[in-house]
């Protein structure tokens, strides 16, 4: 079985990330804003992003991701050679384990900060 569709999905968060995080001029974008998956579509066609947001509103982001992503999608094939780029849809990411987990390491940072 091919890896490409796990590469491209690796490589479509991590470029996302980087534009969401460089790129965007929207202030409600500002917010500490993780993107924790991306998925493909079997047909290599459609990216699912999602998303956490940190300090506002996740429906406020979602629209606004929603908004930014004919601009995000723009910038994505400037830096990623590929003959079809997928397109993007945002979701907010409510999956209780890495919930579990990002409070795990929030706790593990609070306690190695008390010293």
């Amino acid at each position: 079985m091919s890896r490409r569709p796990e590469k491209l999905a690796s490589l479509l968060k991590e470029e996302i990330s980087e534009i969401i995080l460089r790129e965007l001029n929207d202030p409600i974008l500002k917010n500490i804003i993780t993107i924790t998956d991306v998925k493909l579509g079997s047909d290599l066609k459609k990216a699912t992003v999602y998303f956490r947001v940190f300090g506002a509103d996740p429906s406020e982001v979602e629209k606004a991701l929603k908004k930014s992503k004919g601009y995000i999608k723009k910038l994505l094939s400037q830096k990623i050679t590929i003959k079809f780029l997928p397109d993007l849809e945002f979701l907010q990411d409510t999956s209780e384990e890495r919930e579990k987990r990002l409070e795990e390491l929030f706790e593990k940072i609070r306690t190695s900060t008390k010293v």
